[in-house]
């Protein structure tokens, strides 16, 4: 038998429990949905999406795992997709590139001082982007985006200070960088 195989065998089967509680998860939250849409009466698409707040995304932030956060990184393509265009929310969209940075870099260990919270309340907006069938489907024109719009606005109100903390770093991460081009390049200049 194939080593190679026999460690992707292994890896799978590591990755199999995460991936059963994820999808358990996934379906509870569904169904907590769900019941809420349900249960809404009376009350509009409109009103529901009122109700999402920073009490709204801290709450749901508190059930965000190790595991969620490697789904963004994983799914990060299909994430930013989502951020693309422009217009009167090219502000939104920009914060949440910017969040799916932040997550991307603390997940591979480059930024560090980003509070647990602080990440968790990030993850729970993305993956809340992410997910076609939360509080107003996506496939709703327009409505449909409404949801995934004050989620991520609630999300950057929580997290507005740690986020530009990550935007200094990250910008002197870039000058550094240029810093060591042009010492190097005055070195070759001189020799």
């Amino acid at each position: 038998m194939d080593p190679d195989s026999t460690s992707l065998r292994a890896r799978v089967k590591r990755r199999l429990p995460d991936f059963t509680q994820m999808r358990d998860r996934v379906q509870a939250r569904a169904g907590a949905l769900r019941r809420r849409f349900r249960s809404a009466g009376d009350e509009t698409l409109l009103e529901q999406v009122a109700g999402i707040d920073k009490e709204y995304v801290e709450r749901e932030a508190k059930n965000i795992s190790e595991v969620d956060l490697d789904t963004v990184v994983e799914r990060a393509e299909a994430i930013e997709e989502r951020f693309q265009g422009s217009g009167p929310l090219q502000r939104l969209l920009e914060d949440g590139r910017l969040l799916l940075e932040l997550v991307r870099d603390a997940r591979q260990g480059r930024y560090r001082a980003v509070p647990t919270w602080a990440l968790s309340a990030a993850g729970f907006a993305l993956l809340y982007v992410l997910n076609p069938f939360d509080l107003v489907p996506d496939a709703l024109p327009l409505l449909g985006l409404l949801d995934d719009a004050a989620v991520v606005s609630a999300c950057l109100s929580l997290v507005e200070q740690d986020l530009r903390d990550y935007q200094a770093w990250k910008q002197s991460r870039v000058e550094e960088d240029d810093g060591d081009d042009e010492e190097g390049v005055q070195a070759l200049i001189s020799s």
